[in-house]
């Protein structure tokens, strides 16, 4: 335990620089966004947004997520200044992984959260006292669909810790456009069996919309009624399943770098 918690705190150490430059950023962007917002509704009249932190929570969850991700196992998998002092560190590569693991899809996520809340706390006392705006402070349980955005994240960040540890550069693209690869193969091949189950059925002769014109309504409203019984068992693969499998080949592929690298 000590040493995984020493594991955390070298994290720490190493990204506070750029974790404080990106704190700043968004305070500035909500401090400025919020400052224009004022300026813009009490010059033209306009109705004030009292909570704009809502919409922007996404956007930096998904999109810092991935960025951090994707550097906290890249920088010391790959990068030859990092290298060799994180492979002779004195850790197992659970140790090693778990630790970067959970800074990524736990840490940030919460501490995200968090600073959104103070955050939002401190813009709106200071265009309270400056320009007398309502004050609407972020809630992120107020937010709609928060525990699915959590959700949402952990799988998709899985994804990215496993392009991390395959690709050894520009993991960030090869990761976007490996997944989109997939995407689209998987939607070729449903579609030929959904034509080649038509073909059989129908015959040869009658195009895919008309045979799904001919499909009894009735039938199709319990097909439709039959797979939304299923969001469970969806949910476990998409939430659960998928993630955990993505973790475990990562995991095993940041094993398989440090024994080849490190001969």
């Amino acid at each position: 335990m000590k040493r995984f918690i020493a594991l955390l705190r070298r994290e720490w150490i190493v990204a506070r620089r750029d974790m404080a430059i990106y704190a700043s950023v968004i305070l500035a962007l909500f401090f400025g966004y919020e400052t224009l917002q004022s300026i813009t509704t009490r010059y033209a009249g306009t109705s004030f947004a009292t909570e704009v932190y809502g919409a922007l929570f996404p956007s930096f969850l998904f999109v810092g997520g991935i960025i951090i991700a994707v550097d906290l196992f890249a920088s010391d998998l790959y990068k030859k200044d990092n290298q060799h002092t994180f492979l002779m560190l004195p850790a197992t590569n659970a140790e090693k992984f778990l630790s970067k693991s959970l800074l990524a899809t736990v840490v940030y996520p919460v501490a995200l959260t968090l600073y959104f809340v103070v955050t939002s706390v401190v813009v709106e006392l200071l265009m309270y006292l400056i320009f007398s705006n309502p004050i609407g402070i972020f809630n992120p349980f107020a937010l709609s669909g928060y525990w699915m955005l959590l959700a949402r994240y952990w799988s998709i960040i899985s994804l990215f810790i496993l392009g991390a540890t395959v690709f050894r550069k520009s993991a960030l693209v090869k990761t976007a456009l490996a997944f989109t690869i997939v995407v689209l193969l998987t939607t070729a091949v449903a579609y030929l069996f959904l034509r080649l189950f038509v073909t059989i059925r129908m015959g040869g002769r009658i195009s895919l919309l008309e045979a799904l014109s001919r499909v009894d309504h009735r039938r199709f409203d319990e097909l439709v009624e039959t797979i939304r019984g299923w969001k469970v068992a969806r949910d476990l693969l998409n939430y659960l399943v998928i993630p955990v499998a993505l973790q475990i080949t990562a995991y095993f592929r940041l094993c398989e770098v440090e024994a080849t690298d490190a001969v």
